[in-house]
């Protein structure tokens, strides 16, 4: 610019403030009265920038300055709108100096700097841990309180002494476990055991092993015997387990390296899981514990709902308050991973499966970890181990995630009616019975017991490292729900769509030939009856039942579970008709259809008894399906591209194992459901 600009500049002697966006870009301003060292700035050609002008009479003017066009008149620019964080540090001195220019700001400063110093020296002496050591020391204080008032005489205060407890061993789960190491060490005397002492070890486990063999069968015998004088129709299932097993081993890839120990136990731990939850009052107190403490969690979510969505956010609840569940859901469990408490139980479940079923850590855990979290979440937190593991043991993790639920879906299938008290059990009731599938069809062959990977796993550590804090944690949790949510909407909507113009469509086809009711649903009762009458379904309900399972194989088992909670109303009616009329009203079956005449009411799929509900919703509770093993075969494959051709020809065989997985736990829901 020349001397004429910079004199109507200086006439000016205003600021320029930047009142709004659009300076995206720089040029040199040779003509600014400023420091050599500093550069001042415009706006480039394809900005649009606005400026305010302040003059001497201090009256403002608003102008834009866009394709490079620079007012006539402009003052000079403020200092300070332009500065960095180098600039800042710089001047961080100076600065602190003109804080003292008076008597006021020297105290004050000299107040910040003493507290600083106090906080500094409070956060070394703590080991970096002030804040929680402030923390600790309130809540130490406020348990004391608790307990004195209470006294252990309720439920409330039990359970808060029991968190706390559980809380204290996970966040000093590493100190005990060396301090007890370095105890016992010392008291031995030595690191290693001796020769001796292994042989004596060695002696005692051999006992212990076939003495817990001879308990197993004793407790399955008697139990199968007290179970089948109370009620025979319940034993209809137990062939079923054996048909199950025995199919497994038909397609077995090298039955002569099959380990029977792990088979024994993979199906008696799963007869045990379901005995103690199922039979005896603590393990049926403990669910519905659980089931209480998780529906309470989840009605907190309605005022979340009820503020985004407004009070008739019911009317579409399945987009508006179930779904978000699932948002809530990965969030906890993210934070429980943060926390290291989710690890701390996984690390123990897989560590006595892995100790019970002779099989390694690695894949031990994986099936634990499926209990919790979804299929893809729990592969992924065991990726750093995949490429090093055997055919066998990457099997068995591929089968968990389609045998599995994951605690993320508890809240969208109780929110479809589906009773946690069933869904529960089946998480955990599933899980040995993946081991005893697995190794069956893919035996280990190659690697004994662990292999290279029977070092300590910790599949949290990494999961950790990602998150900032607590906050962070939970959020990143629910965020990594999204598109899992869109896909939910977009594939039961779709695959609804198509199953209706399928339907249509067979049905014209099946009218040709004479043929009513041809569908999807028909089809699918054939090809599953088989399977739900070994499961220990009544008859009259396995054509119904194995339209369910068809569902789930084809499509997905959120489908499967909309149709059972249909069906579920649909029994409610049904009882509602029959006790209105006295149970004389007429009624039509028609196909699987049943119309209420004097109602003139048709309820679609009709309904199944309590006991085929609960039977179903066990077997139903795992992604074994067709579009969950597209899902995962591409995932599975990506992480390890050296090994896709072995991973998709075994899709199938997953895809198999998975649902005979999830039949044996229907098995078991048959044997015992008196217990309900």
């Amino acid at each position: 610019m020349d001397k004429q600009t910079n004199n109507t500049k200086d006439n000016y002697n205003g600021n320029i403030k930047l009142a709004a966006n659009g300076v995206n870009g720089v040029r040199k301003n040779s003509c600014d009265k400023t420091d050599a060292n500093k550069k001042r700035t415009f706006p480039k050609e394809d900005s649009d920038a606005r400026a305010t002008l302040l003059s001497d009479k201090g009256e403002e003017k608003t102008v834009t300055i866009e394709h490079g066009f620079t007012p006539e008149a402009i003052a000079r620019l403020d200092e300070d709108e332009f500065w960095t964080d180098e600039e800042e540090e710089r001047d961080e001195k100076a600065h602190l100096e003109a804080k003292k220019s008076n008597l006021v700001g020297k105290v004050v400063v000299t107040a910040q700097q003493a507290f600083t110093q106090i906080y500094v020296w409070l956060k070394v002496w703590t080991g970096g841990y002030l804040v929680t050591t402030v923390c600790l020391i309130g809540y130490i204080i406020y348990f004391s309180l608790a307990m004195i008032y209470e006294k252990l005489s309720g439920e409330a205060s039990i359970r808060l002494c029991v968190c706390t407890v559980m809380g204290v061993i996970i966040f000093s789960r590493h100190h005990l476990w060396r301090g007890t190491t370095r105890l016992a060490r010392k008291m031995y005397g030595s690191h290693e055991l001796s020769t001796a002492h292994r042989e004596r070890l060695n002696c005692i486990r051999f006992f212990v092993r076939w003495g817990l063999y001879g308990l197993m069968l004793g407790t399955t015998a008697w139990t199968l015997v007290s179970q089948g004088m109370k009620n025979p129709t319940n034993m209809r299932a137990v062939p079923g387990l054996f048909l199950f097993c025995v199919l497994c081993l038909l397609i077995s890839s090298n039955p002569a390296k099959i380990n029977w120990h792990t088979i024994f136990w993979g199906v008696g731990l799963q007869f045990l899981f379901a005995l103690i939850i199922l039979k005896f009052d603590v393990g049926k107190e403990a669910i519905l514990w659980i089931q209480s403490r998780v529906d309470q969690f989840f009605k907190n979510a309605e005022e979340a709902s009820i503020m985004m969505f407004g009070e008739t956010y019911r009317d579409h609840y399945m987009i508006f308050g179930a779904l978000p569940l699932i948002l809530i859901s990965n969030a906890t469990l993210t934070l429980l991973y943060y926390t290291g408490a989710m690890v701390l139980l996984i690390k123990c479940i897989g560590t006595v499966l892995a100790f019970v079923l002779d099989t390694s850590p690695v894949e031990s855990m994986s099936v634990a970890a499926g209990i919790f979290l979804e299929g893809i979440t729990a592969i992924l937190c065991l990726r750093p181990y995949l490429a090093k593991m055997s055919k066998s043991q990457l099997f068995l993790v591929i089968t968990s995630a389609f045998a599995s639920l994951g605690g993320a879906y508890l809240a969208i299938l109780s929110s479809m009616g589906v009773p946690l008290t069933f869904l529960i059990p089946a998480m955990v009731v599933s899980a040995p019975a993946t081991f005893a599938v697995c190794k069956l069809i893919v035996p280990e062959t190659k690697v004994k017991k662990g292999g290279a990977m029977s070092s300590e796993v910790d599949i949290g550590s990494e999961e950790r490292g990602k998150y900032k804090g607590a906050l962070d944690a939970a959020q990143t949790g629910a965020l990594n729900m999204v598109p899992l949510i869109t896909n939910i909407v977009v594939v039961v909507f779709v695959f609804i769509t198509y199953i209706s113009w399928l339907n249509h469509t067979l049905v014209w086809f099946g009218e040709r030939v004479g043929v009513q009711g041809f569908s999807i649903e028909m089809l699918s009762a054939y090809i599953f009856y088989p399977v739900a009458l070994a499961m220990g379904i009544e008859p009259n309900d396995c054509f119904r039942s194995g339209m369910l399972l068809g569902y789930r194989l084809a499509i997905t088992n959120l489908v499967a579970f909309l149709k059972l909670s249909e069906m579920h109303q649909n029994r409610d009616v049904y009882l509602e008709y029959m006790q209105a009329t006295n149970g004389t009203g007429p009624v039509i079956h028609q196909y699987t259809d049943i119309i209420l005449q004097n109602w003139n009411q048709t309820l679609k799929s009709g309904f199944i008894s309590v006991r085929s509900e609960a039977v179903v919703t066990y077997s139903l509770c795992g992604f074994s399906s067709g579009m969950t093993v597209m899902i995962m075969m591409g995932i599975m494959a990506t992480l390890l591209p050296r090994r896709k051709s072995w991973i998709m020809r075994m899709s199938v065989p997953a895809l198999i194992a998975g649902n005979i997985a999830n039949c044996m736990t229907g098995c078991f829901a048959a044997i015992f459901h008196e217990s309900y």
